[in-house]
Formats: C-alpha cells, structure tokens, sequence
C-alpha cells in the first residue's frame, strides 16, 4: 500500500470519528439539556447625588451586573457572574461549580464571597440602600478564592433551623491566584440560626491575608435580624483585630429599620414603597491595599472613624418581569477626627435600579 492511499484511508477514518463523535455530542447534549436549568440574571443601578458641602453633582453607573447560573442533574450547579461596570471597571465576581452529593450538603470550589456577616454576604440586588454600609463596604468585603462547604438543617415541618457555611481560601484576595502558594490559607466561617418564623441569629469569623501577604487580621461579627408584617429590623457587631499590631483594632455597627407597604391600589404605576432608616458606625481602618507607614510596621490608614445616618424611601414600580426600584436616601456624615473623602460626605443619592 502506497503513503499516498494510506493518508486517504486514514483521512476517511479520522471523518468517520469525528462524524460518530459529533453524533454522540448530538444526543448527549439533548439528554443534558433536559435535565439542565439555565437561568441568566443582571442588575442594572444608575444614580445621581448631589453633595451640598460642594455644592457639586455627579451621576454614576453602580452596578452592571450580568449572572448565569443553572443546576445539571440535580447534583451540581455553577454560577459565573461579571459586573461591567463596578466603580467604572470590569470585574469578575463569582466563577464557582458546586457538588451537591447528600441532602442539603453543599461543596464549592471557586471564586466567591466569604461566608462571613449579613449586609457584607448582600448581592447588590438584595441591598436596601443605594449605598452600602461601612461593614459591607470597607470592613467585611471579602471575595477570595477557595473552597467551601456548606449544610442546611431542615426540621419536620420542611423550615431551616440552621445553615452552616465554612471555607478555606487562597488568602490573597482574588489578584494572585497563579501564585498564591499559601501555608496559612485564609478562613471564613458562618452560622446562621432560625429559632422561629422570621427571626435569625448571624454569628461569623473571617480571616486574610493582606498587604501582599505581609499582615493579616481576623474578624469576629455577630448580627441578627427579624421580619414580620413588612418590618425588617437588622442590626450587626464586627470586630477587626490585625496581627502583629499592625493596625489597631477596628469596631464596627450597622443598625437599620425597615418598613414595606403595599398599595392597594392595582393599576397604580407604583406598587408599594418602603420608608428606610440606617445608622452605621466605623472606627479607624485599613485595607492594607496602601502598604505600610515609611520604615514602620503599621499599616497605613484607608478609611478615618466616622458616623452615618441615613434616611430613605423606597418606590416600588409596578413591573412583573423586571423588578424596578426608585431609591430616594439622604446621608448625614460625622467625622469625630477629620479625614472625609471626596466621595464620603454629606449626600442626597437618587437611584434607579432594575433586576431581571
């Protein structure tokens, strides 16, 4: 057999693998794609303030989010979600896949946010304010990469009792992942306890690396919330204490109280509205993002004490498919020592936020 003729007869052999395999794919992916869900959500938040210590305005996009997640088999699920526009930049925040082998066990590897306190665990479209609190903010943000496990407690009646979430992760926070070698990982722990209808107990623990891997520190939170007849009433403790000494320790508070009212009203273009109130508190604080003080082994401050109210209405717009709220709030700061940024003063925030 000439070289010739066997290229030909291997050319026809490798067209007839690829022609079964293609047809293998075929049926294979109809059979998945009856036990697959797909579910593709965003949010959208557009917002003007206005600042009157500057007498200046500004209007900003906060959040344009885009997410897909879904379950294959009733054994996994997976979530990727991108925000193309977070403080004018694109980022990546959750690229997880999730096991889910027994019950209400949960195993998750990837990216995603630290099971740790309850305003700082909220998905923009779960926030009450326009604006976040310090602790969700500034103290207790926390994305890394890593793995968690989780596992909810169901009693007879089918209702959590409680949900318990713990982690191990890279400890560098997302920027290093190719090189984040790590011999002490970071941690995160949450508990969330229902003791009765509406009511719910948040203790966490949360631990990082920061400052390139140079300092860490370890935060303990504990909040606790209670729904009912449209009330929302929230309040949260976190304390920040840094290694080595290397910042002093930083106490938090987040405290809101929240209204919900339906109209009756049917055909109205509003179908209801919430009246919000918030007090937030944060003491000196660093991110470690600045690096240290020039030959010395504290941290620079990124963040002075200061106090917030904030004061708000919530419009309801009457809309099935997408969800559409008109956010009106007004934030009154306090800083006992000075240091206000630009950004973090006295403000009037008018928001438009859409969820599909």
């Amino acid at each position: 057999m000439t070289i010739e003729k066997g290229k030909k007869i291997q050319s026809v052999y490798n067209i007839v693998r690829i022609i079964i395999l293609l047809t293998l794919l075929f049926f294979m992916g109809a059979e998945l794609a009856k036990a697959q869900t797909f579910k593709l959500s965003g949010i959208l938040r557009g917002k003007y303030e206005y600042q009157p210590e500057l007498s200046a305005s500004r209007f900003e996009v906060r959040n344009a989010r885009l997410a897909a997640s879904g379950k294959l088999l009733s054994r996994s699920e997976y979530k990727m979600e991108i925000d193309l526009c977070d403080e004018s930049e694109i980022k990546m925040k959750d690229a997880w896949v999730r096991l889910l082998p027994y019950k209400t066990l949960r195993l998750t590897v990837g990216q995603q946010r630290m099971p740790f306190s309850i305003d700082a665990h909220r998905n923009p479209s779960a926030q009450y304010f326009a604006n976040r609190s310090f602790i969700a903010k500034q103290v207790g943000d926390m994305r890394d990469v890593g793995f968690q496990l989780g596992y909810d407690f169901i009693d007879a009646d089918q209702r959590k009792v409680l949900s318990v979430d713990a982690g191990i992760f890279n400890g560098s926070n997302l920027n290093n992942q190719k090189t984040a070698w790590f011999k002490s990982p970071g941690y995160s722990a949450r508990i969330q306890y229902f003791p009765v209808t509406g009511l719910a107990i948040i203790p966490s623990i949360q631990h990082q690396q920061i400052a390139d891997g140079e300092a860490s520190y370890t935060s303990y939170d504990f909040g606790s919330y209670y729904e009912s007849k449209g009330w929302h009433i929230e309040a949260e403790f976190l304390h920040k204490v840094f290694a080595a000494n290397a910042f002093d320790d930083c106490n938090a508070v987040n405290a809101m109280i929240i209204y919900k009212q339906k109209f009756r009203n049917e055909e109205g273009f509003f179908e209801g509205m919430s009246y919000l109130g918030r007090y937030d508190y944060m003491q000196d604080h660093s991110s470690g993002k600045s690096g240290f003080e020039t030959e010395s082994l504290q941290l620079k401050m990124t963040d002075a004490e200061r106090h917030r109210m904030t004061l708000g209405l919530t419009f309801s717009v009457r809309n099935k498919f997408f969800p559409t709220d008109i956010r009106l709030n007004y934030e009154k700061y306090w800083y006992p020592n000075g240091g206000a940024k630009e950004s973090e003063q006295d403000k009037l925030v008018c928001e438009l936020m859409i969820k599909f």
